[in-house]
Protein backbone atom coordinates (compact mmCIF):
# COMPACT_ATOMS: atom_id res chain seq x y z
CA UNK A 1 0.00 0.00 0.00
CA UNK A 2 1.96 3.28 -0.91
CA UNK A 3 1.10 6.77 -0.22
CA UNK A 4 -0.91 7.62 -3.03
CA UNK A 5 -3.40 4.99 -2.19
CA UNK A 6 -3.72 5.91 1.47
CA UNK A 7 -4.37 9.57 0.13
CA UNK A 8 -1.27 11.14 1.72
CA UNK A 9 -0.18 14.01 -0.56
CA UNK A 10 3.69 13.84 -1.63
CA UNK A 11 5.32 16.52 0.93
CA UNK A 12 6.48 19.99 -0.55
CA UNK A 13 8.35 21.76 2.02
CA UNK A 14 4.75 22.95 3.37
CA UNK A 15 3.22 22.25 6.03
CA UNK A 16 5.42 19.65 7.44
CA UNK A 17 3.54 19.42 10.62
CA UNK A 18 0.56 17.72 8.94
CA UNK A 19 2.29 15.85 6.83
CA UNK A 20 4.53 14.39 9.37
CA UNK A 21 2.02 13.20 11.49
CA UNK A 22 -0.07 11.02 8.47
CA UNK A 23 3.09 9.69 7.49
CA UNK A 24 3.34 8.26 11.37
CA UNK A 25 0.20 6.99 11.11
CA UNK A 26 1.30 4.68 7.60
CA UNK A 27 4.40 3.71 8.96
CA UNK A 28 2.14 2.54 12.34
CA UNK A 29 0.09 0.94 9.76
CA UNK A 30 3.23 -1.16 8.57
CA UNK A 31 4.64 -1.96 11.54
CA UNK A 32 7.88 0.16 10.72
CA UNK A 33 7.61 3.16 12.98
CA UNK A 34 9.60 1.60 15.70
CA UNK A 35 12.78 1.90 13.01
CA UNK A 36 11.64 5.04 12.15
CA UNK A 37 11.68 6.78 15.38
CA UNK A 38 14.77 4.91 16.66
CA UNK A 39 12.64 2.83 19.52
CA UNK A 40 14.81 0.16 17.75
CA UNK A 41 18.38 0.59 17.01
CA UNK A 42 20.50 -1.43 14.72
CA UNK A 43 23.27 -2.29 17.55
CA UNK A 44 20.65 -3.63 19.95
CA UNK A 45 20.02 -6.43 17.00
CA UNK A 46 22.16 -9.56 18.50
CA UNK A 47 20.96 -11.98 16.43
CA UNK A 48 21.68 -11.93 12.74
CA UNK A 49 18.13 -12.45 12.02
CA UNK A 50 17.02 -9.47 13.93
CA UNK A 51 19.54 -7.42 12.40
CA UNK A 52 18.17 -8.41 9.14
CA UNK A 53 14.84 -7.95 10.03
CA UNK A 54 15.98 -4.26 10.86
CA UNK A 55 17.97 -3.99 7.45
CA UNK A 56 14.48 -5.04 5.84
CA UNK A 57 12.10 -2.30 7.83
CA UNK A 58 14.66 0.05 7.33
CA UNK A 59 14.73 0.10 3.40
CA UNK A 60 11.22 -0.41 3.41
CA UNK A 61 10.49 2.36 5.67
CA UNK A 62 12.87 4.83 3.66
CA UNK A 63 11.11 3.68 0.51
CA UNK A 64 7.41 4.45 2.01
CA UNK A 65 9.29 8.10 3.27
CA UNK A 66 10.71 9.32 0.22
CA UNK A 67 8.07 8.23 -2.48
CA UNK A 68 5.69 10.60 -0.06
CA UNK A 69 8.16 13.61 -1.21
CA UNK A 70 8.44 15.84 -4.07
CA UNK A 71 11.33 15.77 -6.29
CA UNK A 72 12.76 18.97 -4.90
CA UNK A 73 12.90 17.71 -1.23
CA UNK A 74 14.68 14.48 -1.87
CA UNK A 75 17.98 15.68 -1.81
CA UNK A 76 17.27 16.07 2.16
CA UNK A 77 17.21 12.56 2.54
CA UNK A 78 18.85 11.40 -0.36
CA UNK A 79 22.18 10.65 1.16
CA UNK A 80 20.76 9.27 4.35
CA UNK A 81 22.18 6.11 5.79
CA UNK A 82 18.85 4.96 6.98
CA UNK A 83 14.96 5.47 7.77
CA UNK A 84 16.28 6.89 11.21
CA UNK A 85 18.46 9.31 9.54
CA UNK A 86 16.25 10.39 7.12
CA UNK A 87 13.45 11.26 9.61
CA UNK A 88 15.87 13.12 11.75
CA UNK A 89 17.15 14.96 8.79
CA UNK A 90 13.57 16.58 7.94
CA UNK A 91 12.74 17.65 11.95
CA UNK A 92 16.03 19.37 11.91
CA UNK A 93 15.47 20.99 8.65
CA UNK A 94 11.88 21.82 9.38
CA UNK A 95 11.69 21.96 13.11
CA UNK A 96 14.60 23.78 14.10
CA UNK A 97 15.21 24.20 17.35
CA UNK A 98 16.62 27.76 17.03
CA UNK A 99 15.44 30.58 19.15
CA UNK A 100 14.58 32.78 15.94
CA UNK A 101 12.15 29.73 15.02
CA UNK A 102 10.84 29.36 18.34
CA UNK A 103 10.28 33.68 18.28
CA UNK A 104 8.31 32.90 14.86
CA UNK A 105 6.28 30.35 15.53
CA UNK A 106 5.45 32.04 19.63
CA UNK A 107 5.07 35.61 17.71
CA UNK A 108 2.67 33.84 14.78
CA UNK A 109 1.06 31.92 17.66
CA UNK A 110 0.08 34.75 19.70
CA UNK A 111 -0.89 37.07 17.23
CA UNK A 112 -3.11 35.00 15.05
CA UNK A 113 -6.85 36.83 15.06
CA UNK A 114 -10.06 35.37 14.33
CA UNK A 115 -12.25 37.75 11.45
CA UNK A 116 -16.15 37.51 11.32
CA UNK A 117 -17.16 35.52 9.53
CA UNK A 118 -14.33 32.65 9.78
CA UNK A 119 -15.11 29.37 10.73
CA UNK A 120 -14.36 28.62 14.30
CA UNK A 121 -12.99 25.04 13.73
CA UNK A 122 -10.69 26.15 11.10
CA UNK A 123 -9.81 28.93 13.63
CA UNK A 124 -9.06 26.57 16.78
CA UNK A 125 -7.40 23.98 14.49
CA UNK A 126 -5.04 26.75 13.69
CA UNK A 127 -4.31 27.61 17.20
CA UNK A 128 -3.62 24.25 17.88
CA UNK A 129 -1.40 23.38 15.11
CA UNK A 130 0.72 26.37 16.10
CA UNK A 131 1.02 25.18 19.53
CA UNK A 132 2.14 21.52 18.69
CA UNK A 133 4.77 23.23 16.64
CA UNK A 134 6.11 24.73 19.00
CA UNK A 135 6.02 21.84 21.10
CA UNK A 136 8.14 20.23 18.14
CA UNK A 137 10.95 22.59 18.76
CA UNK A 138 10.87 22.59 22.28
CA UNK A 139 8.78 25.75 23.53
CA UNK A 140 6.02 23.90 24.75
CA UNK A 141 2.94 26.38 25.39
CA UNK A 142 0.70 25.36 28.79
CA UNK A 143 -3.34 24.61 28.76
CA UNK A 144 -3.52 28.22 30.21
CA UNK A 145 -1.86 30.14 27.70
CA UNK A 146 -3.37 27.82 25.31
CA UNK A 147 -7.30 29.23 26.27
CA UNK A 148 -6.20 32.72 27.05
CA UNK A 149 -4.82 32.96 23.56
CA UNK A 150 -7.67 31.10 21.81
CA UNK A 151 -10.36 33.78 23.79
CA UNK A 152 -8.62 36.64 23.00
CA UNK A 153 -8.36 36.24 19.08
CA UNK A 154 -12.15 35.80 18.95
CA UNK A 155 -13.97 38.35 16.79
CA UNK A 156 -15.83 40.36 18.87
CA UNK A 157 -18.95 38.72 18.15
CA UNK A 158 -18.31 36.36 20.78
CA UNK A 159 -17.78 38.78 23.44
CA UNK A 160 -20.96 37.74 25.17
CA UNK A 161 -19.31 34.17 25.43
CA UNK A 162 -15.80 35.51 26.43
CA UNK A 163 -17.59 36.77 29.44
CA UNK A 164 -19.96 33.83 30.20
CA UNK A 165 -17.13 31.77 30.36
CA UNK A 166 -14.89 34.26 32.09
CA UNK A 167 -17.61 34.25 35.13
CA UNK A 168 -17.41 30.53 35.66
CA UNK A 169 -15.75 29.47 38.95
CA UNK A 170 -14.31 26.46 37.42
CA UNK A 171 -10.98 26.25 35.81
CA UNK A 172 -11.35 26.69 32.02
CA UNK A 173 -10.42 23.39 29.93
CA UNK A 174 -9.40 23.33 26.34
CA UNK A 175 -12.12 20.86 25.54
CA UNK A 176 -15.03 23.14 27.30
CA UNK A 177 -13.75 26.46 26.05
CA UNK A 178 -13.65 24.72 22.26
CA UNK A 179 -17.12 22.77 22.79
CA UNK A 180 -18.48 25.73 23.65
CA UNK A 181 -17.71 27.69 21.06
CA UNK A 182 -18.62 25.01 18.42
CA UNK A 183 -21.75 24.63 19.74
CA UNK A 184 -22.56 28.49 19.66
CA UNK A 185 -21.15 28.65 15.90
CA UNK A 186 -23.64 25.96 14.82
CA UNK A 187 -26.62 27.94 16.94
CA UNK A 188 -25.92 30.77 15.02
CA UNK A 189 -25.61 28.92 11.45
CA UNK A 190 -28.92 27.45 11.71
CA UNK A 191 -30.81 30.89 13.06
CA UNK A 192 -28.80 32.07 9.50
CA UNK A 193 -30.68 29.36 7.66
CA UNK A 194 -33.96 30.05 8.98
CA UNK A 195 -33.31 33.11 7.56
CA UNK A 196 -32.86 32.08 4.59
CA UNK A 197 -34.91 30.45 3.92
CA UNK A 198 -37.63 33.07 5.16
CA UNK A 199 -36.25 35.71 2.79
CA UNK A 200 -35.90 32.67 -0.45
CA UNK A 201 -40.07 32.24 0.70
CA UNK A 202 -40.59 35.99 0.53
CA UNK A 203 -38.99 36.10 -2.72
CA UNK A 204 -40.99 33.26 -4.38
CA UNK A 205 -43.92 34.91 -3.36
CA UNK A 206 -42.90 37.98 -4.94
CA UNK A 207 -41.87 36.06 -7.71
CA UNK A 208 -45.52 34.22 -7.63
CA UNK A 209 -46.95 37.64 -7.81
CA UNK A 210 -45.72 39.02 -10.64
CA UNK A 211 -46.10 35.93 -12.87
CA UNK A 212 -50.13 36.47 -11.52
CA UNK A 213 -49.68 40.04 -13.26
CA UNK A 214 -49.95 41.14 -9.11
CA UNK A 215 -47.83 44.29 -8.98
CA UNK A 216 -44.97 44.67 -6.61
CA UNK A 217 -45.88 47.49 -4.61
CA UNK A 218 -42.24 48.57 -4.10
CA UNK A 219 -42.36 49.25 -7.50
CA UNK A 220 -45.87 50.58 -8.13
CA UNK A 221 -47.83 54.08 -7.19
CA UNK A 222 -50.92 53.93 -5.27
CA UNK A 223 -54.07 54.84 -6.56
CA UNK A 224 -54.95 57.34 -3.74
CA UNK A 225 -51.57 59.74 -3.12
CA UNK A 226 -49.55 58.74 -6.29
CA UNK A 227 -46.24 57.73 -3.68
CA UNK A 228 -44.66 54.09 -4.55
CA UNK A 229 -44.42 51.77 -1.38
CA UNK A 230 -47.81 50.69 -0.63
CA UNK A 231 -51.04 49.98 -1.77
CA UNK A 232 -54.18 52.12 -2.37
CA UNK A 233 -55.81 50.12 1.30
CA UNK A 234 -52.75 51.08 3.32
CA UNK A 235 -52.47 54.52 1.96
CA UNK A 236 -51.71 57.29 4.86
CA UNK A 237 -53.44 59.71 3.64
CA UNK A 238 -56.81 57.97 3.19
CA UNK A 239 -56.10 56.25 6.62
CA UNK A 240 -56.24 59.57 7.99
CA UNK A 241 -58.78 61.31 5.48
CA UNK A 242 -60.75 58.46 6.95
CA UNK A 243 -59.88 58.86 10.85
CA UNK A 244 -60.64 62.58 10.56
CA UNK A 245 -64.31 61.42 8.29
CA UNK A 246 -65.49 59.36 11.56
CA UNK A 247 -63.96 61.60 14.19
CA UNK A 248 -67.38 62.01 16.90
CA UNK A 249 -68.24 65.91 16.10
CA UNK A 250 -68.58 66.72 19.43
CA UNK A 251 -66.73 69.71 19.39
CA UNK A 252 -67.79 70.82 16.27
CA UNK A 253 -71.14 70.56 17.82
CA UNK A 254 -70.98 72.57 20.11
CA UNK A 255 -68.92 75.31 18.54
CA UNK A 256 -72.04 75.26 16.08
CA UNK A 257 -74.52 75.98 19.42
CA UNK A 258 -71.82 78.42 20.50
CA UNK A 259 -72.57 80.52 17.13
CA UNK A 260 -76.42 80.08 17.12
CA UNK A 261 -76.58 81.56 20.60
CA UNK A 262 -74.14 84.38 19.53
CA UNK A 263 -76.26 84.94 16.43
CA UNK A 264 -79.52 84.54 18.41
CA UNK A 265 -78.38 87.36 21.19
CA UNK A 266 -76.99 89.25 18.44
CA UNK A 267 -80.50 88.95 16.68
CA UNK A 268 -81.91 89.96 20.01
CA UNK A 269 -79.82 92.47 20.44
CA UNK A 270 -80.58 94.31 16.61
CA UNK A 271 -84.53 94.05 17.48
CA UNK A 272 -83.98 95.65 20.96
CA UNK A 273 -82.19 98.71 19.09
CA UNK A 274 -84.81 98.85 16.51
CA UNK A 275 -87.80 98.94 19.28
CA UNK A 276 -86.32 101.62 21.07
CA UNK A 277 -85.16 103.68 18.09
CA UNK A 278 -89.19 103.12 17.32
CA UNK A 279 -90.11 104.56 20.76
CA UNK A 280 -87.78 107.15 20.18
CA UNK A 281 -88.50 108.47 16.80
CA UNK A 282 -92.47 108.21 18.31
CA UNK A 283 -91.42 110.47 21.38
CA UNK A 284 -89.76 112.92 19.01
CA UNK A 285 -92.61 112.89 16.28
CA UNK A 286 -95.13 113.47 19.43
CA UNK A 287 -92.64 116.31 20.59
CA UNK A 288 -93.20 118.55 17.45
CA UNK A 289 -96.85 117.99 17.08
CA UNK A 290 -97.10 118.49 20.89
CA UNK A 291 -95.02 122.09 19.99
CA UNK A 292 -97.53 122.85 16.91
CA UNK A 293 -100.98 122.77 18.73
CA UNK A 294 -100.81 125.07 20.82
CA UNK A 295 -100.54 127.56 18.15
CA UNK A 296 -103.71 126.32 16.29
CA UNK A 297 -105.60 126.57 19.47
CA UNK A 298 -104.68 130.39 19.88
CA UNK A 299 -106.17 130.86 16.25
Amino acid sequence: MDASSLRIYKFDGTNFHAWKFKMQMVLEERDLWEVVSGEIKAEQCETQLDQATYKRKSRKAMAVICLAMEDSQLPLVRSASGACDAWSRLEDHFEKKSLANKLFLRRRFFTTMMEEGDDVLEHINKLKTLAEQLEAVGAPVCEDDLVITLLGSLSDSYQFLITALESRSDTLSWELVTSRLLHEEMKRKEQGSKGDEASQGQAFITRDNQRKGRPVKKSWPCHNCGKIGHWMAECPSRIQENTERHRPQRAQDSGDRYRSQRANVAQEEDSGDYLFRSVKRHLRNRATSGWSTPGRRST
